[in-house]
């Protein structure tokens, strides 16, 4: 049905009806779901592994119990672990077991583009050990305490992929090798044979058991490296570079309670 109404002298406009303006009904959801967005799958059980790439998140803590095994063994690629605040802890003692919290191994097939954040990891041999042929490994946001051997470690052993990792936001704190044998080395982070980049950590209070050394961070034998902001402290070395270095930089880091503050590498300045 059409209306004419006049608004001005010789002027007319047709009024066209609508029908109704009643909704039919309640709005239906326009939005996706975070499971929809990015498929996730929950872990909950102590000594899982992956198989199959995936976005994985931790439901509850993770604990050892009796197991003197990895709490998570990563071998796939195009995996992302999120702790999601929780930990994953082993109540095993210091010995001949070399558990890791996080292993990433690249031993059967090189392992590339694996990210592990936001959670705590104690009481191993090393919280994240990343090993064989891996690349493109990012370790963000992780609180190492109280392991035995290494809190990070990145190590080749006889990998045949690019090696490279990145480490940062991460805390490092009390790793102590007593226990493990007469005369054992220790580190907050450490990386052997690999590319790397560390920034923005807080590695403190390494102990080594007899004469080995105590590092908060030691580069072995890398290519390109760069240890960047990273705050260190109480511990017989503060950044070690050995192995060559000539291509180990290191830029605004900042060391206390260390006996060798910095060797080895390439100092860029603002390092004290």
């Amino acid at each position: 049905m059409a209306l004419a109404v006049s608004l001005a002298v010789g002027s007319r406009f047709p009024l066209l009806a609508q029908g109704l303006l009643t909704p039919p009904g309640a709005p239906a959801p326009t939005m996706k779901t975070l499971d929809q967005v990015q498929p996730r799958t929950p872990i909950s059980a102590f000594g899982t592994t992956l198989t199959a790439p995936g976005s994985y998140y931790l439901t509850t803590n993770l604990v050892s119990g009796s197991s003197t095994g990895d709490g998570i063994l990563v071998r796939a690629s195009n995996v992302t672990i999120d702790l999601n605040g929780f930990s994953i802890i082993s109540t095993t003692t210091a010995g001949t077991d070399s558990p890791a919290g996080i292993r990433i191994d690249g031993s059967i097939s090189a392992i590339s583009n694996v990210s592990v954040c936001n959670g705590r990891i104690t009481g191993f041999d090393r919280a994240v050990r990343v090993q064989n042929s891996f690349s493109n490994i990012i370790v963000d946001n992780i609180h190492a305490a109280n392991c035995r051997r290494a809190g990070i470690e990145a190590n080749t052993i006889a990998g045949t992929g690019s090696q490279t990792v990145t480490i940062r936001r991460c805390v490092v704190d009390g790793i102590d090798g007593t226990g493990e044998g007469t005369n054992v080395s220790c580190d907050g982070i450490a990386l052997i044979t690999c590319t790397a980049v560390v920034d923005t950590c807080v590695v403190r209070n390494i102990v080594a058991a007899g004469t080995g050394s105590a590092s908060c961070i030691t580069a072995s034998t890398c290519t390109n490296t760069f240890l960047i902001n990273n705050f260190v402290s109480q511990a017989s070395f503060g950044l070690r570079v050995i192995g060559g270095g000539t291509t180990v930089y290191y830029r605004d880091n900042l060391t206390a309670g260390c006996a060798t503050p910095f060797s080895g590498g390439v100092d860029r300045g603002g390092n004290f």
